[in-house]
């Protein structure tokens, strides 16, 4: 029998993280991403993602070490081969889903957390101390990759997230 994965996709600052951390508190172990970017202020290496050089990250997908990784503002993030196989809790980007093998989507169960804007925005501003302009930008990004996402099993949309 495959693997069974659950996948949790939403726009910036939507919440994903405290669900991953709710289905954690109920046993599932969750993926660790990969990515070119640099840590937040309180990030830790091998548990919010696994920071990695943008030359690291690239001669990782020649060699094939990503199940599937995208480009997302100027830096990528991607799912290791390792994890894809192994673990059933994955937070990915729409771009990300949209590289998982048909034989495999059937047996992910893709949850999109669709946190209304006034949350997001109250969050990018207080808990990311983002100014307009990177709030303005991050809407506008998320804006366009959700417009016709349709790829998904269930919806929620909570403010509390």
């Amino acid at each position: 029998m495959q693997n069974k994965r659950i996948i949790l996709v939403g726009p910036t600052c939507g919440g994903k993280t405290f669900l991953r951390e709710k289905f954690e508190k109920r046993g599932f172990e969750c993926d660790v991403s990969y990515t070119s970017r640099e840590p937040r202020e309180g990030e830790i290496n091998g548990v919010h993602y696994h920071f990695i050089s943008k030359k690291a990250f690239k001669e990782a997908i020649t060699t094939g070490e990503f199940y599937e990784w995208v480009e997302y503002n100027g830096n990528y993030y991607g799912t290791g081969m390792e994890e894809w196989n192994e673990l059933p809790l994955f937070i990915m980007e729409t771009d990300g889903i949209k590289h998982i093998k048909p034989e495999d989507r059937e047996t992910c169960f893709v949850i999109y957390v669709n946190t209304p804007e006034h949350v997001r925005v109250r969050r990018m501003r207080v808990e990311r101390k983002w100014e307009y302009g990177e709030i303005q930008k991050r809407l506008a990004t998320d804006k366009a990759k959700f417009e016709n996402f349709k790829d998904y099993d269930m919806m929620v949309t909570n403010e509390d997230f």
